[in-house]
């Protein structure tokens, strides 16, 4: 009895064998008959009878094809437009950013809420102190019944932009 790896061994070799010679071949003898013009040549006879008679022609046609020669196109690329000199940066558009005073308040209960003048509810704040460039991002919540300043924070975020001790401090915030 013949071992089963061994005449898959043998069959797999033989596959490759073959394709090694049979590739190389087709690619060698199919590649002298293509040719440089894309057409069909027609030959016939056309043989027509009226009545007692028949009247026999020769007919040649070529039809080319309409497509024309196909080219390479990675070869045939040519560049019509100059490209712009530069890439385009996107930049913030101004009307969201503003400048005011930043200062804490222990009524706002969880530490990403804050309150900023003219941000609608819920939109992201991103507050800049302008002395130290330090930041952070909070969540625009109702308005408090009288803000002591245009950006209110918990005072846990507020520590992340400067000293309590030297609130109110000079803040950029935008949405």
């Amino acid at each position: 009895m013949s071992d089963p790896s061994r005449s898959q061994q043998r069959r797999l070799a033989f596959a490759v064998a073959l394709t090694v010679v049979a590739v190389p071949t087709v690619w060698l003898l199919n590649d002298d008959e293509r040719p440089d013009d894309i057409s069909t040549v027609i030959e016939g006879t056309v043989e027509l009878a009226v009545g007692d008679n028949t009247v026999s022609t020769a007919v040649t046609d070529t039809i080319e094809d309409p497509l024309g020669v196909p080219v390479p196109a990675h070869l045939e690329r040519r560049v019509t437009i100059a490209p712009n000199m530069g890439g385009q940066i996107a930049v913030p558009d101004s009307s969201g950013t503003f400048s005011g005073l930043a200062s804490f308040d222990y009524d706002i209960v969880a530490s990403d809420l804050c309150y900023a003048v003219g941000a609608e509810l819920g939109m992201f704040v991103t507050v800049v102190n302008l002395d130290n460039n330090r930041s952070t991002t909070c969540i625009a919540t109702a308005t408090l019944e009288a803000p002591s300043a245009d950006v209110v924070l918990h005072p846990d975020r507020f520590a992340a932009i400067g000293d309590p001790t030297d609130a109110p401090v000079k803040v950029e915030y935008r949405w």
